[in-house]
């Protein structure tokens, strides 16, 4: 058995004080400490020491404890539709395939799928979620999984909604989410956002993932504009035109560091400096970008602007699985020039700002009540421990 094969390992330290040690603790990107324990007590992490404790200890071996994974972006609510959809064949098409399958595949099948995926992430230990939901299917199956985070109720097309529930709270939080610039009125779009903000809560969208999306935004026409009309959707008011995805969603004063923009992949040197002074988070989506539309997102210029992107899997509608560490692994590969710690604190810290829940994990710290991941590795030094990591050795 490789070390890739063996389970991760959640702690959660809910029985008393206890102590926990391993050959390497990682507290975030730019703290480790070398064969060291941590004392928790009721969940709560009291202090990370270094060397061996003289007491009574939990000694997990020569892996690496560190905070639990963050996947910011994933629509459970898809689960059943892996391996069902078309890739290569244009977005238009796998969007149409998508909703024909969901709509025919049946809600048991869905629910089943969910709860399949729930118990999957948990395993893996991607413990924080912020979950993209159309149906509404995935609530009750999230609140009553081990999970934290948040569930975003998404919104698309003109119809304001005559009910809106948001709330927050210490577990799982209700917040929304507008579909895309390219699918959700900018009326739509603009309620929305002001009734998260008003909450403390991250507000989601997706934005210049596709070139349909583009053409739509920039030119009023094209294939997105002809599916928009087909669905009933009237899209004629909209003030679109002569403008990227990121500036048009910017005119709409939709970027504030509590919005999530999820893919950013078609964006040029004006929408990324857009993005850094708003102080907007980003979610990337590699796996997901590389199989629907054969490219990848600028996520070392996105650095340089200032951004410090968070990773989401999406769907497995569009990706082989929901663990952010398959996530960094693929980035490791197709990242070279990216340093490992950076992509550690993508799947970790940067996607916890994202969601708004730094003070409750990404890091190790002292105060906090955060589960703790334990992975079974070897390694000889820090450099190689962040290396073994990402590339889920």
């Amino acid at each position: 058995m490789t070390m890739k094969d063996q389970k991760a390992v959640i702690i959660e330290g809910a029985g008393g004080r206890q102590l926990h040690r391993a050959a390497w603790i990682i507290l975030n990107s730019s703290c480790v400490v070398e064969n060291g324990y941590i004392e928790v007590k009721n969940g709560v992490i009291l202090n990370v020491h270094k060397g061996s404790p003289k007491e009574k200890c939990i000694d997990h071996g020569p892996g690496v404890l560190m905070p639990p994974l963050v996947n910011t972006h994933l629509h459970l609510e898809l689960s059943a539709l892996k391996n069902s959809l078309p890739f290569g064949k244009g977005f238009n098409i796998w969007v149409k395939s998508l909703i024909e399958k969901r709509e025919s595949i049946g809600q048991e099948t869905l629910i089943k799928e969910v709860q399949k995926a729930v118990k999957g992430l948990f395993n893996s230990g991607n413990l924080f979620i912020g979950d993209i939901s159309t149906l509404g299917i995935t609530k009750p199956i999230i609140q009553k999984s081990p999970l934290n985070g948040i569930f975003f109720h998404e919104f698309l097309g003109s119809d304001i909604p005559s009910k809106i529930f948001i709330q927050k709270n210490n577990k799982i939080s209700f917040s929304l989410a507008g579909h895309a610039p390219h699918s959700s009125s900018p009326q739509l779009l603009q309620i929305l956002k002001e009734h998260s903000k008003q909450s403390g809560l991250p507000f989601s969208i997706h934005v210049a993932e596709s070139d349909d999306e583009s053409e739509f935004i920039r030119d009023k026409k094209g294939e997105w504009a002809n599916f928009l009309t087909s669905r009933g959707i009237d899209w004629s008011s909209w003030d679109i035109g002569n403008k990227t995805p990121v500036a048009y969603i910017n005119s709409l004063g939709l970027l504030d560091p509590l919005t999530i923009v999820v893919h950013a992949l078609n964006v040029n040197d004006n929408d990324m400096q857009i993005l850094g002074r708003s102080k907007a988070k980003v979610c990337v989506c590699p796996r997901s970008n590389q199989n629907l539309h054969g490219k990848l997102p600028d996520i070392e210029k996105m650095i340089k602007n200032g951004i410090q992107p968070a990773l989401g899997t999406d769907s497995l509608a569009s990706c082989d699985s929901l663990d952010i560490f398959d996530e960094m692994a693929f980035i490791d590969a197709h990242y070279p020039g990216l340093d490992p710690k950076i992509i550690f604190s993508m799947g970790t810290i940067n996607g916890a700002r994202a969601l708004g829940l730094e003070s409750l994990t990404g890091s190790l710290l002292k105060g906090y009540k955060t589960p703790v991941l334990y992975k079974p590795l070897s390694s000889v030094n820090k450099k190689d421990l962040f290396e073994r990591i990402i590339s889920n050795e």
